[in-house]
């Protein structure tokens, strides 16, 4: 069913089905309790069954299981006290060109230049108008954006002084540690501050690094926990609810982000690069001896709370990888004529999606709330909306509210 575009993204990149169980094989599930509690005499029975704990969220009453016993997937889908078993999904790194385009070592880092934003970053301009956004308000840090991905490179000169700390959810890993490049180009698009700039510049960052499904929701719970104010997801998959797998990952992920709008964090979700219409009334995907029809759904960024962010390119037109349909707002994500440019682990490099657009939307957030510390997230969400603007993209289908100018919010 999904393609994945040549760009540098993590959304919509969850694989379903989990492994196959083989003799004495272990399988992962994630299991979602009927009430939003782990109760310890569940626990307690699956222990006899041979089940074993890799990952609690209290906050929500999940957790990550692991056993080779065949028959407890029948078991917990007949238990009273669970409300939906699935089998835990690991994020992928899709097949992608992302040109590294320079290494820290070959050049001279000079913050005050700001020399590769003046000559590669169209997309902050563009929703800066030019970085006159930045005499507004640069951000503070007193307001927290996290960045709930890959992991963030926190030696990097543009990031560290923004990047206050960083959480590891992946088993065995630093709480600095990182995977790839994604986040570090997610987290350089809200607030790098040296030769290459963010959206908000002097706003602060916190980095949640995710590998599964169980993980993401952890990510998200402690986020909200640690004071979070805006969390980044460009990450996500599609979800249709008569499919038994898809069904419970979506609750699960409604569960923490209903969590997350008690504590009132704004959570900006990338809609996905497979030019999708979300809005569309009926799908219909073949799957191993079933086809599945219904509405199909983002998971994140379908969730109510979340904020779906579509992406345009640089002459404001819906980028053609672009999902659309049920949109918000729009975020510059580039396309394959103009790339957005950013940080990468240990340099700077091209990369193109949704996941590039998201962030843009979040800083812009996390700015107004800066220069508005008194208004509710649905107050600063509307306020973004009613001053976005649709350049030559005449579609809300396309662009919801239309193309986010953090500019023209800061003016209000």
């Amino acid at each position: 069913m999904k393609k994945w575009i040549a760009g540098l993204t993590l959304t919509g990149l969850l694989a379903f089905g989990g492994s196959g169980v083989l003799a004495e094989e272990k399988t992962d599930y994630i299991i979602t309790f009927s009430q939003q509690t782990i109760p310890k005499a569940i626990v307690e029975e699956m222990a006899d069954l041979g089940v074993g704990i890799l990952q609690e969220v209290p906050q929500i009453g999940v957790i990550n299981v692991s056993t080779s016993n065949p028959e407890f997937k029948a078991w917990a889908q007949h238990h009273g006290g669970i409300a939906a078993v699935a089998e835990d999904v690991e994020l992928r790194s899709p097949e992608v060109e992302l040109e590294r385009a320079y290494e820290l070592n070959q050049l001279r880092v000079n913050a005050s230049e700001a020399d590769l934003y003046e000559e590669y970053q169209w997309d902050i301009k563009r929703v800066t108008n030019n970085g006159e956004s930045w005499k507004l308000n640069a951000g503070n840090h007193s307001v927290l954006v996290g960045v709930i991905d890959s992991g963030v490179d926190t030696t990097h000169p543009d990031l560290k002084d923004n990047l206050l700390f960083a959480k590891s959810f992946v088993p065995g890993t630093a709480d600095n540690s990182y995977s790839g490049m994604h986040g570090t180009h997610v987290a350089g698009t809200i607030a790098a501050n040296g030769r290459v700039m963010g959206v908000g510049p002097e706003l602060a960052m916190a980095s949640y690094r995710v590998s599964n499904w169980t993980s993401i929701l952890a990510g998200i719970t402690t986020a909200a926990d640690d004071g979070v104010d805006i969390a980044n997801l460009s990450l996500g998959t599609y979800s249709m609810m008569n499919n038994e797998q898809q069904r419970t990952l979506h609750l699960s992920a409604s569960r923490a982000v209903r969590y997350a709008q008690s504590k009132d964090m704004m959570i900006v979700g990338a809609n996905g690069n497979d030019a999708i219409d979300l809005g569309k009334k009926m799908y219909t995907i073949p799957g191993e001896g079933a086809q599945w029809s219904g509405p199909l759904h983002d998971t994140f960024s379908d969730i109510p709370w979340v904020i779906s962010v579509s992406s345009s390119t640089i002459h404001d037109e819906l980028a053609y990888y672009s999902n659309y349909g049920n949109v918000d707002l729009a975020g510059p994500g580039g396309d394959t004529e103009a790339r957005a440019f950013s940080t990468v682990p240990g340099g700077y490099g091209y990369a193109i999606g949704t996941s590039m657009a998201a962030p843009k939307v979040a800083a812009s957030l996390a700015l107004v709330k800066a220069e508005n510390p008194e208004l509710t997230p649905a107050q600063i969400r509307t306020l973004l909306q009613q001053t976005a603007d649709f350049g030559t993209g005449k579609s809300r289908q396309h662009f919801g509210h239309g193309i986010v100018n953090v500019y023209e919010a800061l003016k209000k």
